[in-house]
C-alpha cells in the first residue's frame, strides 16, 4: 500500500523528534533541587525564628540570659545526636519516606514552641524539635548523590546553603512581620466576645503556631511527586539519567548497607576531620543565630525591633559567598583536576579572614562597622561550605547519609555548647572575649584540611578520579 508524502513527512517529524527527546536531557533534577532549597530555607527559618522572639520569651516566660542559651543549645544538642540515626534511616529506607517524616515531626515542635508555659516545656519542645529536624541535611546530601552528577555538587551545594542563610537571615525579619500582622489583627477583633481568646494570645505564640504549618505544606507537595532513584521517575529521560550517572561509582546506587560500615565510619581520619571543622566552625558561626541582636542591642543601642536587617544582611552575604563558593570550586576541579585542593582553599581561605574579622568587631565604634565585620566574617567562613558539602558527598558516596550524619552529629555540639558558653563569657569578661573565642575556633577549623582528603571515599580506601 503506497505512502503519501504527507502521512511520510510525519512519521519523519515524529521520529525526529523523538531522537531529540532522547538526546536532549530533561530537567527534572533542577525540581528536585527546588524542593531542597524551599527545605533547606524552612529548616533554617524554623530554627532561627526563636532568635527574633527571644526578647519576648524571655519576658513571658522569665528567664535569664544562661537560661535562654540553655533553650538555644537544646535544639543543636538533640539534633547532633540523632544525626546518624536520621541519616542511616535514608541510606536504609530512602530520603523520600525519610525526608517527610523528619519535616511533619519538626513542624509539630515547631508550632508547639508556642505553647511553652516554662523553662521545662520550652527545653522540652525545642529539644523534640532537634529530634525531629535530625537527619535534614543528611538526607538532603543523599538526594543529592542519586539526583546530580559530580561536576554539578559543589554549585547545588551552594545553592542550598544560600536559601539555608537566606532561611536564617530572614528568619527575623518574617518572624517580626508576622507577629507585627498578628498584633494588628488582634486588637482589630479585642471587642468581639467569640474571639477574646485570639487577642489575649501573645503574637509570639501565634507565630510559631503559624510557621509549623509551612513544613506541612513542603511535605504535601513533596511527597507524591519525588521518587528516591532518577531511574524511578517516569519523566527522567534517558540523556538526563546518562549525564546524572557520569562519573558516578556503580554501587552508589540502592538502600543495600554492609554492617562493616560502622566500623569505617567511626576510623575514617577525613570524616573525623571534617567533624572537627564543624565544631569549631559552627561554635563561631553561631553567633550570628544566637546573640548577635544582643550584642547590637548592648553595644551599639539598636532595639530588636530594628535589628531585623542589620541581623539579616551577614546571613544574606554569607549566602551569596555559599554559591559564589560552589561555582568556584567546581570550576577550580574542572579546570586543575585537582580535587583536594580544588576543595580545600575555600574553606581554608574564608575560615581565616573570619577569625580577622571576628576579632575586628569589638573595636569598630559605629553600628555600621560592626555590620560590615559581621558580614565580612560570615561571607568568609561561608565561602567554604559548598566546598565542604561536595567533599562529604564525594567522600559519602552511596552511604552519604551516615557520612553527614556522622559530621553533623559531632559538629553541632559546638552549636549546642555555644549559646550556654557565649552567655557566661560576654556576662563575665565581655563581648571582646567572646569574639576573641570565635576567631580562635576558626582557625582551628582551618588546620583540620590537613587532613581531609575528599579524593578517597571513606568506605572503598583505593582511589577515586
Amino acid at each position: 500500500m503506497p505512502i503519501d508524502s504527507s502521512t511520510a513527512g510525519i512519521r519523519i517529524g515524529h521520529i525526529a523528534t523523538q531522537l531529540m527527546t532522547d538526546t536532549r536531557p530533561t530537567r527534572v533534577r533542577l525540581t528536585v533541587l527546588s524542593f531542597l532549597c524551599v527545605l533547606s530555607f524552612l529548616t533554617y527559618y524554623d530554627r532561627t525564628c526563636i532568635v527574633r522572639a527571644q526578647q519576648d520569651i524571655q519576658q513571658s516566660l522569665s528567664l535569664s540570659d544562661e537560661q535562654m542559651g540553655l533553650v538555644f543549645g537544646a535544639f543543636w544538642l538533640a539534633y547532633a545526636l540523632l544525626e546518624i540515626p536520621g541519616g542511616w534511616m535514608g541510606d536504609r529506607f530512602g530520603a523520600r519516606f525519610t525526608l517527610t517524616r523528619i519535616v511533619l515531626a519538626w513542624s509539630l515542635f515547631t508550632a508547639l514552641t508556642g505553647a511553652a508555659t516554662g523553662l521545662y516545656s520550652l527545653l522540652a519542645y525545642r529539644l523534640l524539635f532537634g529530634v525531629g529536624e535530625a537527619g535534614a541535611y543528611p538526607n538532603m546530601a543523599l538526594v543529592q548523590s542519586r539526583w546530580l552528577p559530580k561536576s554539578e555538587r559543589a554549585r547545588a551545594g551552594g545553592m542550598l546553603w544560600l536559601f539555608a542563610r537566606c532561611g536564617a537571615a530572614f528568619a527575623p525579619l518574617l518572624f517580626g512581620t508576622m507577629t507585627r500582622s498578628v498584633g494588628s489583627l488582634q486588637a482589630a477583633v479585642a471587642d468581639t466576645p467569640a474571639l477574646y481568646w485570639l487577642a489575649a494570645l501573645p503574637s509570639w505564640r501565634i507565630g510559631f503556631f503559624i510557621s509549623g504549618l509551612l513544613g506541612v505544606i513542603w511535605c504535601l507537595a513533596f511527597y507524591p511527586w519525588f521518587r528516591d532513584e532518577p531511574a524511578q521517575k517516569d519523566t527522567v529521560n534517558p540523556a538526563e539519567l546518562r549525564h546524572i550517572e557520569a562519573g558516578r561509582d556503580t554501587g552508589e546506587q540502592g538502600h543495600h548497607f554492609e554492617t562493616q560500615i560502622w566500623r569505617q565510619l567511626f576510623t575514617s581520619p577525613s570524616l573525623w576531620a571534617m567533624s572537627l571543622f564543624y565544631i569549631c566552625g559552627s561554635f563561631g558561626w553561631s553567633f550570628f543565630v544566637s546573640w548577635m541582636p544582643r550584642y547590637m542591642k548592648e553595644v551599639h543601642g539598636v532595639a530588636f525591633e530594628q535589628s531585623e536587617w542589620s541581623s539579616a544582611w551577614p546571613l544574606l552575604c554569607g549566602g551569596i559567598a555559599c554559591l559564589v563558593g560552589g561555582v568556584c570550586s567546581d570550576a577550580l576541579v574542572a579546570r586543575t583536576g585537582w580535587r583536594r585542593f580544588g576543595r580545600a582553599i575555600f574553606p581554608v581561605s574564608g575560615c581565616l579572614i573570619a577569625a580577622a574579622a571576628m576579632l575586628a568587631i569589638p573595636h569598630v565604634g559605629t553600628q555600621r562597622g560592626a555590620t560590615i565585620c559581621m558580614c565580612i566574617a560570615a561571607a568568609a567562613f561561608d565561602f567554604g561550605q559548598a566546598a565542604n558539602w561536595a567533599a562529604i558527598v564525594d567522600m559519602g558516596g552511596r552511604h552519604t547519609g551516615i557520612a553527614l550524619g556522622f559530621i553533623n552529629m559531632i559538629g553541632n555540639l559546638g552549636h549546642s555548647v555555644q549559646p550556654y558558653v557565649g552567655a557566661r563569657v560576654f556576662n563575665s569578661f565581655g563581648w571582646e572575649a567572646l569574639f576573641g573565642l570565635y576567631a580562635i575556633a576558626f582557625v582551628l577549623a582551618a588546620t583540620t584540611w590537613i587532613v581531609i582528603n575528599p579524593v578517597r571515599c571513606f568506605y572503598d580506601r583505593r582511589q577515586r578520579a
